[in-house]
């Protein structure tokens, strides 16, 4: 693994949002410590842990190598992701969820896509993929998709889904607003309006259940968060379409 001190150039950043997942990561991170050297001895991996220690998340990085860093700007999962990418030093950055939800072993599926598309997704809902999450989720999740996709033409199948690998100039390119979990849908959106030319694929994977502690995502925010993202965004997008016909 790079050592943080080092200057030379990094291939891969992974990045985790973390907040009270050190039970998780304990079993995480080895596994994808494993799977990141099989795709480039340049890699690094970042725990983007709570403004505050409030359990031995930080303990468990150092014992894994890895770096612990406090996101700033406040304790949402958009400040994380924030944070991670002011952060990351490789050329292309890799999010996965701290609850164990993503297996590591598909890194080399979405690796292999890199060089031929700037965003990959690890999808739930394209041939071969599969979701170990409850009913009421798939449905909810299911309806977003569908919005999403229809509304801003994005041409993925989950938009939803965190595990994602992006070329690192997608992510330094935007301005991102977004404070919960819609941020990653806001990410596709801009990213489509900036980027025209945008080259998004999916791989499948199977997406499962938390391995220890609790969701951190409520459902009724769930909802009402994406309703307001919608219509932040359908706004953001029509006058990024003017701006572009007036060119």
């Amino acid at each position: 693994m790079i050592n943080p001190a080092q200057e030379t150039a990094i291939d891969l950043t992974i990045f985790i949002p973390a907040y009270l997942e050190a039970e998780n990561l304990a079993l995480m991170l080895p596994q994808i410590t494993t799977a990141a050297q099989a795709l480039t001895p340049r890699f690094e991996v970042l725990i983007i842990d709570t403004q505050q220690d409030m359990d031995n998340t930080g303990e468990i990085c150092r014992n894994n190598g890895v770096r612990h860093i406090h996101r700033y700007g406040g304790n949402n999962y958009g400040d994380a992701i924030r944070t991670a990418i002011a952060e990351a030093r490789g050329a292309y950055i890799l999010c996965m969820d701290a609850d164990g939800s993503h297996n590591p072993t598909c890194f080399a599926s979405m690796w292999a896509q890199r060089e031929s598309n700037d965003i990959v997704i690890g999808s739930r809902y394209i041939a071969g993929g599969q979701t170990e999450n409850p009913a009421i989720l798939i449905w909810m999740s299911n309806i977003v998709n569908i919005i999403f996709r229809v509304t801003f033409s994005i041409n993925a199948k989950d938009v939803t889904n965190s595990f994602r690998l992006y070329h690192r100039s997608i992510l330094t390119s935007l301005k991102l607003e977004s404070n919960d979990f819609d941020i990653l849908e806001e990410i596709l959106i801009k990213a489509r309006i900036r980027h025209p030319a945008l080259r998004i694929t999916e791989v499948p994977i199977t997406f499962g259940r938390r391995k220890a502690g609790e969701s951190k995502r409520k459902l009724v925010r769930f909802a009402f968060g994406y309703l307001e993202t919608l219509q932040r965004l359908r706004k953001l997008a029509k006058s990024a379409r003017r701006e572009m016909e007036g060119q």
